[in-house]
């Protein structure tokens, strides 16, 4: 199996990288390829820092089995949105997993007066909806992304501080187990997050946006089924 490692970094996740290439085809992606590699499935490394950016936009482009550092993204999404001359998909982008808060939240950061709101606005959700599995080293991630991906496996893995190679073995042997699961659910995920993509630039796909922020302020993954049909009628014929 082919399987591509998207990480800029040291640590637990580049060092698991020698560790899978005995298992898997393993092409190791530590900064934005001039063409994306041809793989099976990919393994992106996801942390909230800029470093990450070609992490985070090839995540976009095709579903993958992510390695979370931290629940916390906005530090990331700022930079691949307003950091890169585009504040209006950032304000939406806020909005989109937060609603009015993010909305107020975005406001002040661009204006500069955020100081810790950003706490307040994860801004995760691309990241989370494109992962086919999820492994976290942090309690308080598994847990929170447990409870918003009902159906999807949420391994929790125990980084210890002084044993570096027992932390890349443990990583190494999930990513091992979930890509030879998961491979086969790669090209399904991708067409069906295309369409929903597509959607999401109509006005139809503003206002399901609306009602997946309402479903997530009520502890929901998502609006109840059927909740489309009800809505689509309203928006016939409008682009």
């Amino acid at each position: 199996m082919k399987a591509a490692l998207w990480t800029p970094a040291a640590g637990s996740v580049a060092a698991a990288a020698p560790l899978l290439a005995r298992e898997l085809q393993l092409e190791l992606v530590g900064a934005a390829p001039a063409r994306r590699p041809r793989v099976d499935i990919d393994l992106y490394h996801v942390d909230d820092s800029a470093d990450h950016g070609f992490v985070y936009r090839a995540l976009l482009e095709r579903p993958g089995i992510v390695v979370l550092e931290r629940w916390n993204l906005h530090g990331l999404v700022f930079s691949e949105t307003a950091g890169r001359g585009q504040p209006e998909l950032y304000r939406r982008e806020a909005r989109r997993a937060h609603g009015d808060v993010g909305s107020f939240v975005a406001r002040q950061v661009l204006a500069g007066l955020a100081g810790a709101l950003p706490r307040l606005v994860p801004l995760n959700q691309r990241v989370l909806d494109a992962s086919l599995a999820l492994v976290t080293f942090d309690a308080e991630t598994a847990a929170r992304a447990g409870a918003l991906l009902p159906g999807r496996e949420v391994l929790l893995l125990a980084e210890p501080r002084s044993a570096l190679d027992t932390a890349a073995a443990a990583l190494a042997g999930a990513l091992v187990r979930l890509a030879g699961e998961l491979a086969p659910q790669v090209e399904r995920v991708r067409r069906s997050r295309s369409a929903r993509q597509t959607r999401e630039r109509t006005p139809l796909g503003f206002a399901l946006d609306e009602l997946g922020w309402a479903a997530r302020e009520l502890g929901l993954a998502r609006p109840p089924h059927g909740t489309e049909a009800l809505v689509a009628p309203l928006f016939r014929g409008r682009a």
